[in-house]
């Protein structure tokens, strides 16, 4: 049989544990706990949404040599073969009357810089070449350079003129004015030489670029 002091005992141990219990359940909804006891929280890791660059490199137009010449106010239409230069320094002609010669060395159809094209005025019968009809353009009249994805690129005739074949700066119509897409078609123009088989002048006709089709 159990002694009182055995009992008294027990029951002293059982309100001991419940105030121990209620104390700590307390600390735990009052945020009272130590933080070595605290329930740590996992972070949940977030999803990163793929962002563009504010650098990502922009992709550049695909820009063709042209492949035909057209201007419908002065019923002028030829297919564009590509020329270089002659050993003598002069810009090189298509081979064919009906035909007109791209430089290679000159900017593509669209691009910033200067787009050279020549073409025959007449043939050595003196019948009308490709460029016959070029000595009527007018300011304001529209160029069409078409390429081989038959896209178009319209430009705009601002000056015409002509330049003395001997002049020392006639090479200068062929260089590229900064910031600007332009056009520079040339035939020939003035008196015929008979002793040099040629004129005594060149045509020279400026354009810029307004649209592309």
């Amino acid at each position: 049989m159990e002694s009182p002091n055995s009992a008294k005992k027990f029951i002293f141990f059982l309100i001991l544990l419940t105030l121990l219990g209620g104390a700590g359940y307390y600390a735990y909804t009052k945020g009272l706990l130590p933080d070595f006891l605290k329930k740590k929280e996992v972070p949940v890791e977030q999803p990163v949404e793929e962002q563009v660059s504010v650098f990502e490199p922009v992709a550049e137009p695909i820009l063709l040599p042209p492949t035909s010449i057209s201007i419908k106010e002065r019923n002028i239409s030829a297919d564009i073969v590509e020329v270089g230069l002659q050993t003598d320094g002069t810009l090189g002609t298509p081979k064919k009357w009906n035909e007109a010669g791209w430089y290679t060395k000159g900017a593509k159809p669209g691009e910033e810089g200067n787009v050279i094209i020549n073409a025959h005025f007449d043939d050595n019968l003196g019948r009308p070449a490709a460029f016959w009809q070029l000595k009527n353009a007018t300011v304001g009249d529209t160029v069409l350079l078409e390429d081989s994805l038959g896209r178009l690129y319209a430009y705009q005739i601002v000056d015409s003129f002509l330049v003395d074949i001997n002049d020392p700066d006639r090479l200068a119509v062929l260089k590229d004015t900064e910031g600007k897409s332009e056009l520079t078609l040339i035939t020939c123009g003035g008196i015929w030489l008979p002793g040099k088989s040629t004129y005594d002048k060149r045509l020279v006709v400026k354009a810029e670029l307004i649209e592309s089709l």
